[in-house]
């Protein structure tokens, strides 16, 4: 069997059987490749195409055509398994909270777990800067509604607030002084540097960073729920649509991999798991 793992980014199985693309490699097991561009293998080479959180991050038209390109290099009978932020979970959830927050509008949990599911809806399609709103939410010194974060986004939520709270503890132990006058020197020489290359060529500098950012990736540029993916992955040359969880699949063991989640945690719980087969 070939299974190829689209925009795998640190979580994709190292087995034979598996091959590894992302737009920038991550390890050895990870051919580095522009998606934009298509699929780079010959048509129906694989049993099974398989991407994680990396369809919204292309537009609509781009959308389309990566998974014309994954039907294009899967075998007849092949599948096809997307994960994505669910857009209809993600709403559900939106309206919960804004009706119980009209109801109780001095529950500060239901305030909290409000603004949450707006930063879910919004950050990722309209920040400037990487990890917006989103991140400053999980690194804010207490998190009234954690345990309702973390039930959102799951495990990696998890270990980014770990990450931070662990690296402001060891910066609180190191040289501040010293660490600063080199941060301020750094900072100043690629400050100016970047001053006169953008000047020279009459370019806003704000325009640029803020341009520069949102192309490079990280954000949001369309969403899905499971009517508008099922009807795209039919429209492309899917049958047997079937939503799926984290551990269940067409592939008998595909739990035995480990992508969508571990022990029975799952990886991104905010996500519609949907499965297609090539006619």
């Amino acid at each position: 069997m070939k299974y190829l793992n689209l925009g795998c980014g640190t979580h994709y199985h190292e087995g034979s059987e598996w091959t590894n693309l992302d737009f920038v490699s991550s390890g050895p097991r990870v051919i580095a490749h522009n998606l934009l561009q298509g699929v780079p293998f010959q048509s129906e080479t694989f049993d099974l195409v398989y991407h994680s959180h990396v369809l919204e991050h292309f537009s609509k038209q781009d959308g389309e055509k990566l998974i014309e390109e994954c039907f294009r290099v899967l075998k007849p009978g092949g599948v096809i398994r997307i994960a994505i932020p669910d857009l209809e979970q993600i709403v559900r959830n939106y309206l919960r909270f804004l009706e119980a927050g009209m109801q109780q509008p001095h529950d500060e949990n239901i305030r909290c777990n409000y603004e949450w599911m707006m930063i879910e809806m919004y950050d990722q399609t309209v920040r400037n800067q990487s990890g917006g709103n989103m991140a400053a939410y999980i690194y804010q010194d207490q998190i009234i509604n954690e345990d309702f974060v973390y039930e959102r986004i799951g495990e990696e939520g998890r270990a980014l607030r770990k990450g931070y709270l662990s690296n402001q503890m060891q910066s609180s132990h190191d040289n501040p002084v010293s660490i600063s006058i080199v941060k301020r020197i750094n900072a100043s020489i690629r400050y100016r540097l970047r001053r006169f290359f953008l000047k020279q060529l009459q370019i806003d500098e704000r325009a640029h960073q803020i341009g520069k950012f949102r192309l490079g990736g990280e954000i949001h540029q369309w969403m899905y729920d499971r009517y508008a993916l099922s009807n795209l992955l039919i429209k492309k040359g899917g049958e047997k649509i079937s939503i799926r969880d984290a551990f269940d699949s067409y592939i008998s063991n595909w739990e035995h991999y480990g992508i969508d989640g571990k022990n029975g945690k799952v990886r991104k719980p905010d996500s519609l798991f949907i499965e297609a087969i090539k006619k």
